[in-house]
């Protein structure tokens, strides 16, 4: 699946019916994987292949080759969305409004068309 229809399906899930922290759980997944969708594709502009490299690394080889500022993005957008998917017993569900506000952050850094 392409990154953008992985958030327009991220979207989706947050604006269903009974939209709660299960749905804003299972968007994050959704997001995170347009954020690494995303993110091979820059590298992949910029002439890298790294598909051996976990996302971290290839988060840090973007900041460090890519414009800084898209990386320094991308790199909190993905480490906040890493959290959100991992459930933790002494961790409240993440609001609908956190998850939106990080799928705007990866929309962010789509490659303008």
């Amino acid at each position: 699946m392409s990154a953008l229809t992985l958030l327009a399906q991220a979207q989706r899930v947050l604006g269903g019916a009974g939209a709660d922290g299960l749905n804003a759980r299972l968007a994050a997944f959704l997001a995170r994987q347009a954020l690494e969708e995303i993110v091979e594709q820059r590298l992949g502009a910029l002439g890298i292949s790294a598909s051996w490299a976990n996302a971290r690394s290839k988060l840090i080889v973007l900041r460090a080759l890519d414009d800084a500022e898209a990386g320094r993005v991308a790199a909190v957008a993905w480490s906040r969305l890493s959290s959100t998917c991992h459930v933790h017993a002494y961790e409240m569900q993440p609001s609908t409004a956190e998850i939106s506000e990080l799928c705007r952050q990866v929309a962010s850094l789509l490659p303008v068309a």
